[in-house]
């Protein structure tokens, strides 16, 4: 499976903020599995080379790990981005991420 092209510019992006993270490939895998990543240390390690694409949750779920890690660090680094819609650019908020509405307005 190869990398689409906002999968490779996220991972890219993901790369460049792991490198201010002081953080082993190992150690981020546990982070991002105690959050409920499904994809093993092998694949985690395989997509953060490029070698290997995943799924945007797992992707999302690693790159919340990283941005953990980061905020521990109180790091100024770049945070590593989210999956994003693929049509517009803007972050993808799911199901009922519209805007609230009074139940008295109805």
């Amino acid at each position: 499976m190869s990398l689409g092209d906002e999968e490779s510019e996220q991972r890219r992006r993901f790369a460049e903020s792991l490198r201010h993270a002081d953080v082993s490939a190992e150690e981020l895998w546990l982070r991002y599995f105690t959050l409920g990543g499904q994809a093993g240390q092998f694949e985690v390690e395989a997509y953060i080379h490029g070698a290997m694409a995943l799924p945007a949750l797992q992707r999302d779920i690693l790159a919340h790990a990283l941005n953990e890690r980061l905020d521990e660090l109180y790091s100024g680094a770049p945070r590593a981005p989210y999956s994003v819609d693929g049509h517009d650019g803007t972050p993808d908020d799911g199901p009922g991420s519209g805007p609230a509405t009074d139940p008295g307005d109805e």
